[in-house]
C-alpha cells in the first residue's frame, strides 16, 4: 500500500526540492525517513516553517515516480544530478514529474484539513482521501503542474549542512 508524507521544511532554498525542468527532485533533508519510506505512487507535501518566511504555508507537493539510490540517480540522470555531491545525498534520491512546487508563492494551508498539518520539525503520514482533497485544491488552482514560483530563501540558510 502506498502512503503519503507531510512535513516540515526548515528552509527552502531550491536544493531540496530541487526543480530542473520538468523534474523535481528530495534528497539531503529527509535522508532518514521519507526518502527512504516514498514509493512510486506516494505524495510528498512540504509546508513552510518559520525560517522559509512562508510559515504554514504549503510550499510544494509532489507525485513520487522513482525512488533510486543515490548512485543510480547518478548514473540514469547525469544531467540533473550535478548539483547533488556524495556529502550533500541522502541514501536515495526521489523523482517527480508530477509536482507543484509554489515556493514564494506558497498557499495557505485547508483549514478542512486541519488534521494533517504538521507544526514542528519532522513527517507524518496522510489518508489517500486527505491527500486527494489537497490535491484537487493544487489542481483547481493551477491551469497545470510544474514550478509555479521561486525559493523563498535561496542560500540564505544554510545550517542543514547540506543546501
Amino acid at each position: 500500500m502506498v502512503k503519503h508524507y507531510i512535513y516540515r521544511m526548515d528552509h527552502d532554498t531550491g536544493f531540496a526540492p530541487k526543480v530542473q525542468g520538468k523534474l523535481c527532485t528530495l534528497s539531503g533533508c529527509k535522508k532518514n525517513t521519507i526518502e527512504i519510506w516514498a514509493k512510486e505512487g506516494s505524495w510528498v507535501i512540504g509546508l513552510g516553517g518559520f525560517k522559509t518566511g512562508k510559515p504554514g504555508k504549503i510550499i510544494y507537493a509532489m507525485m513520487v515516480a522513482e525512488n533510486l539510490p543515490y548512485r543510480q540517480f547518478r548514473k540514469y540522470y547525469p544531467g540533473q544530478s550535478k548539483y547533488l555531491t556524495p556529502k550533500k545525498a541522502g541514501s536515495n534520491v526521489l523523482i517527480s514529474r508530477l509536482f507543484y512546487y509554489l515556493g514564494d508563492r506558497a498557499i495557505g494551508f485547508p483549514k478542512r484539513l486541519k488534521r494533517i498539518f504538521i507544526g514542528r520539525q519532522g513527517c507524518k503520514c496522510v489518508s489517500e482521501v486527505e491527500k486527494n482533497t489537497l490535491i484537487r485544491i493544487l489542481e483547481r488552482r493551477y491551469k497545470k503542474p510544474g514550478k509555479i514560483g521561486k525559493p523563498n530563501n535561496p542560500r540564505r540558510y544554510n545550517k542543514c549542512g547540506v543546501c
